[in-house]
């Protein structure tokens, strides 16, 4: 996602544990965690340690495949990858993110290809998911969670969300008082949206019938046919700059004040990532969760914004010296409870069909509300020229939203830079 704005945050190895004797942390004992016959070494991010060496003890329960775990910090897993698996240092098995990131890797040769026949994709995933970790019509990984955007609203404030965009502009409104200035006590704000930044503006831009990229007679994405400055997009994003305009959004706020606004009660609707939710729970927001609403955009027509859809799954080194052990390991990994238990850790949303139908996931009326919005989602295309977009649509953003700048000239430059940076990428 393009949450990718900002890094990944690297601390210091640690890891219990205690009861899992036949299971180790590869940097423990000089182990490099380096692909070896008869061993599988998962390489995955500090907060999923203690996950996924609970996982590796139960996998070897069941198989008497010995597992080790590692950590890596301060690199994405294909970025460490790159560096390891051709001279022979690599692990077996990486959690990797989706998008673009995916597509840099399989241009480089880092994944295997799996077969979607073998995994599963259409009967153990959701539609939403089965996406996520696909390439140029080929399966390369299996998903673990999900994430998109979707509005987030304060039930203490506002028990339900109106079903179309003008009825929530309309309240956001009339609930606003943005005070004299941001220190203001008695400041409230109906609805937050982060314009700055067009990863959680893009789905607007949909309902319009803007889009990045096409698709080509096979259903493949399109490069070469690019919509970011079609009348869509442009009417979506002037639609944006009279929210800023007429004071239906605050100006000049970060996310990170957008969502300290909401945790404090201050703001009763945001757009945000489902990735958020366990820390507006946390702090005890009686958060409700919908689908971005629908918007008028003719007199005769109404639009369906359509999210970005993003997440992780686990991916397998091309130069695995246990191919089998590791699909073997893929397929026990993505069992229902495993996924629940990455989706409490993570608050990404479930990727199997099982955990959608989950007792407890059916409770989850949050959980519920995403899986709303995944019906209107896609995954962002899995093509390295996605690289190529998110800069210059967010330079865009500042060009408009705040220096004023003519929406449709801005936007033509918009696809010229795009274009540039694309060959660039190719060369």
């Amino acid at each position: 996602m393009k949450k990718k704005l900002t890094a990944v945050v690297a601390t210091t190895l640690m890891a219990a544990t205690v009861g899992l004797s036949s299971v180790s942390l590869a940097a423990c004992g000089g182990d490099t965690g380096a692909s070896k016959e008869g061993r599988l070494a998962l390489w995955v991010g500090e907060q999923l340690v203690d996950l996924f060496t609970k996982m590796a003890a139960d996998y070897e329960v069941e198989t008497g495949f010995p597992v080790v775990v590692n950590s890596y910090t301060g690199l994405t897993a294909s970025d460490k990858l790159a560096l390891d698996g051709p001279f022979g240092k690599g692990g077996d098995v990486y959690v990797q993110g989706g998008g673009g990131d995916l597509a840099q890797s399989i241009e480089k040769g880092l994944f295997k290809e799996l077969s979607p026949e073998e995994m599963e994709l259409e009967t153990k995933f959701i539609s939403g998911a089965q996406g996520l970790m696909q390439y140029k019509g080929k399966l390369y990984g299996v998903p673990l969670g999900i994430e998109t955007n979707a509005m987030f609203y304060n039930k203490d404030i506002i028990s339900e969300l109106p079903d179309t965009w003008e009825g929530l502009v309309e309240w956001a409104k009339s609930y606003n008082y943005f005070g004299d200035g941001i220190k203001s006590k008695n400041e409230k704000f109906g609805l937050l949206i982060d314009y700055s930044n067009p990863y959680y503006t893009w789905a607007i831009n949909e309902a319009y019938g803007g889009y990045i990229f096409g698709k080509d007679a096979d259903g493949n994405w399109n490069p070469q046919d690019i919509g970011i400055d079609n009348d869509g997009s442009i009417e979506a994003t002037k639609m944006i700059k009279g929210l800023i305009d007429d004071k239906v959004i605050p100006t000049n706020m970060a996310i990170t004040l957008m969502q300290s606004k909401f945790t404090s009660g201050k703001a009763a609707v945001l757009l945000d990532g489902s990735w958020d939710l366990g820390t507006f729970r946390k702090a005890g927001v009686n958060v409700g969760i919908a689908p971005i609403p629908s918007i008028k955009i003719s007199d005769t027509e109404r639009g369906t914004p359509i999210a970005f859809s993003g997440g992780y799954g686990l991916a397998i080194n091309s130069y695995t010296l246990n191919p089998e052990e590791s699909i073997d390991f893929l397929k026990f990994a993505t069992r229902d409870k495993y996924v629940l238990e990455y989706y409490e850790i993570t608050g990404r949303i479930p990727s199997t069909t099982g955990c959608a139908e989950n007792e407890q996931v059916l409770k989850d009326d949050c959980l519920a509300g995403f899986y709303k919005q995944l019906e209107y989602s896609y995954p962002q295309p899995s093509i390295n020229e996605m690289n190529a977009v998110w800069d210059p649509l967010t330079a865009a953003a500042s060009a408009i939203f705040v220096n004023n700048e003519d929406v449709a000239t801005v936007l033509h430059k918009v696809k010229n830079d795009v274009l540039e940076n694309i060959k660039l990428l190719n060369t």
